[in-house]
């Protein structure tokens, strides 16, 4: 079988069942019915290796047809961690735009990032930030580039402007703790506290809790609490936060929490939340209202099988005489 835009021709038969993205399945002309790589397991190195080698083959014959799937196979190679393929796309295709190009700037700069081409990734990142402010993952990666540089005055700039764009930017925060805990390990926690509360951050608050006493799972609980009584809201913060309950054994907030949202606040409530409670239900012993939040787990199209059987096996073992 063979697939060509430029005269050329390679086999796609071997890598029919590797785990490959929709738009890179495209180029290489694999068909949605030949496609066998959604289940695979993850690829060893060795056929990592070789699908890179594939991949040159095919880049060396083969162009994409234009600046726009030019710029998809830059951004699903990065995505891939296929770094290096993404770079010599990049290099053999100077036909297409990369200045000026958003995504173009931004998957070829962390291409690049990956592959330790840090000075090349740094403009290209830095381009990526001026073209689109809004956009956090410049500023993740920039600040990521400039701690590994040990230059923290300027990874804590980027820092800074990110968490503007995004307070609950929990790479970045990562970022601050590591800078925080080399200028001062036994003050870093308290301070990445103190400047989560200013900024009113769950994750910075969070990971704050760990760094205090990673085996205190009252604190983050506590904390946490704190973020929700401000207002915090968000279904990655809800579920972190019963999560942290479960963790901390007060379960009987869990449902309560999970009932305000759905009956007072009116909220869409996420499969997690209602996996929580029923969790908390089956802690509490109270097997008749855990059922009702399996079911409402069963009813979403987005729960993991394996997620709904291993609650009904725990709500089963436990109803057994």
């Amino acid at each position: 079988m063979t697939t060509s835009s430029t005269s050329a021709s390679f086999s796609i038969e071997p890598w029919v069942a590797y785990p490959i993205g929709p738009q890179l399945r495209r180029f290489l002309g694999i068909s949605p019915s030949e496609y066998r790589g959604d289940h695979a397991p993850a690829p060893t190195d060795e056929q990592s290796a070789a699908f890179r080698s594939f991949l040159s083959q095919v880049f060396a014959q083969q162009a994409p047809q234009d600046q726009g799937e030019f710029v998809d196979l830059l951004e699903e190679l990065t995505a891939m961690g296929l770094s290096s393929a993404a770079v010599e796309l990049a290099d053999l295709s100077p036909q297409f735009a990369i200045d000026g190009e958003f995504r173009a700037c931004l998957a070829l700069g962390s291409a690049l990032m990956m592959e330790s081409e840090l000075d090349e990734a740094l403009l290209l990142l830095t381009q990526a930030q001026a073209l689109v402010p809004a956009e956090s993952a410049p500023y993740v990666n920039l600040a990521a580039i400039y701690f590994s540089l040990n230059r923290d005055e300027e990874a804590q700039h980027w820092i800074e402007r990110g968490l503007q764009i995004d307070v609950n930017q929990f790479r970045l925060w990562e970022i601050l703790a590591s800078i925080y805990l080399h200028e001062n390990r036994e003050e870093a926690g308290q301070k990445l506290q103190a400047k989560a509360d200013r900024l009113h951050s769950y994750a910075g608050l969070s990971l704050a809790a760990d760094l205090i006493d990673p085996n205190d799972r009252l604190l983050k609980a506590q904390y946490l609490g704190d973020a929700f009584n401000a207002g915090a809201r968000d279904d990655d913060f809800l579920i972190e936060y019963t999560a942290a309950l479960g963790l901390a054994q007060q379960f009987e907030k869990i449902p309560q929490l999970v009932w305000q949202m759905e009956h007072i606040e009116k909220k869409s409530v996420h499969w997690k939340l209602y996996a929580h409670a029923a969790q908390a239900y089956l802690a509490l012993n109270k097997e008749a209202e855990a059922a009702v939040l399996i079911q409402r787990v069963a009813q979403s199209r987005d729960v993991p099988s394996n997620v709904l059987q291993d609650l009904q096996q725990i709500y089963d073992e436990q109803i057994q005489p």
